[in-house]
Parts: structure tokens; sequence; C-alpha cells
């Protein structure tokens, strides 16, 4: 079985070949490594690069006297890159990714958000990794406490659990191919 780290980076590997040409929305202020060719004044082509200095969850985990599952920390503290649109057993889902470390201190802010509103529902704490495509009010999520991977409406609890781990679910995913490589 591949580790996580492995199985992100045979993820990200097999995007980039498939999908040669990727394209995601241009925003100045972030300056970000990603970046290639612009389309227009608010698109870019980009290219996947792994992080300098990974995300830190730390100031967050301190805030929220939480600890992050190691997975959502992997998983946001590896690459650089636009989301990326997989295929889930025939479903389309978007799987949110940072593009720069200010983008990573804004997923930190939703992060928190998330986490307070999971609180204030009492409900089990998860974190979103993507969305689902036909519906973005479907979330992709992963429990803190176990680290499974399910399907979640915003506002209420994981209703469907996918996988046990997120290894184990980015092995079941491939890259969508379609006209728009967001």
């Amino acid at each position: 079985m591949k580790t996580l780290e492995e199985s992100i980076d045979t993820l990200m590997a097999s995007y980039e070949e498939n999908i040669p040409v990727r394209h995601t929305e241009y925003v100045e202020e972030w300056a970000s490594p990603i970046y290639g060719a612009a389309i227009d004044e608010d698109t870019v082509e980009w290219t996947p690069c792994r992080q300098p200095e990974p995300l830190t969850f730390e100031d967050l985990e301190g805030a929220l006297e939480l600890t992050f599952h190691d997975s959502i920390k992997t998983f946001f503290g590896r690459w650089y890159a636009g989301d990326l649109v997989l295929d889930y057993q025939g479903h389309p889902i978007t799987l949110l990714q940072i593009q720069s470390a200010e983008d990573g201190e804004r997923l930190l802010a939703n992060i928190a958000g998330h986490i307070l509103m999971k609180r204030r529902l009492k409900q089990p704490e998860t974190v979103f990794i993507g969305l689902g495509v036909e519906n973005d009010d479907l979330l992709l999520s992963i429990d803190n406490q176990s680290g499974a991977v399910g399907l979640e409406w915003v506002g209420k609890e994981q209703h469907e659990v996918l996988a046990d781990s997120l290894a184990t679910w980015l092995g079941q995913c491939e890259p969508k191919i379609s006209e728009n490589s967001d």
C-alpha cells in the first residue's frame, strides 16, 4: 500500500500527464509559483510545484485547541497547484489545492470557520478537501478524529464514508479530462 505522500505525488503526476494544459484563476497578489502563461487577464496556465515549506497548522491548532489529523496537514502541506477535477467512481469531484503561501493562509481561515461551525452545530469536526462538481454544497471532507474521507452537505454531518483513509480514496480517483481543466 502506498503512503499518503506517494498517493498524492502519483495523483499529481497523473494529473500533469493526462491534462497537459491546465487553467486556473489568476490572483495578482499571490505571485504564485504555479502560474504560467496568461490565457486572459483572469486566467493562467498552471504547473504544480512542491511547497518549499509545508503549510503549517500549528497556530490554528493552538487557537482552536485541537490537533488536525496528519492526513489533512500532509495533503495541504505538500503541493502548490490549481484545483484538481477528478473522477471518483463516475462522479466528478473538485479536489481543493492551495496555490501559494497566501492562499494557504486563506485556507486556514476557512478551515477555522468550518471547525467553529461544526462545534456550534455540535457535529463531529471535519475538514473539507473538495467539492462536488454538480453541487458545490456537497463537500468532500476528512473526519478529524478517524481520517475517514466522506461526503457531507454544508452544515450537516458526514453522511457517507467513501474510504477509511485519504491515501485509499486518492487511489480510487483519476484525473477528469474536460474541455476546461480549472
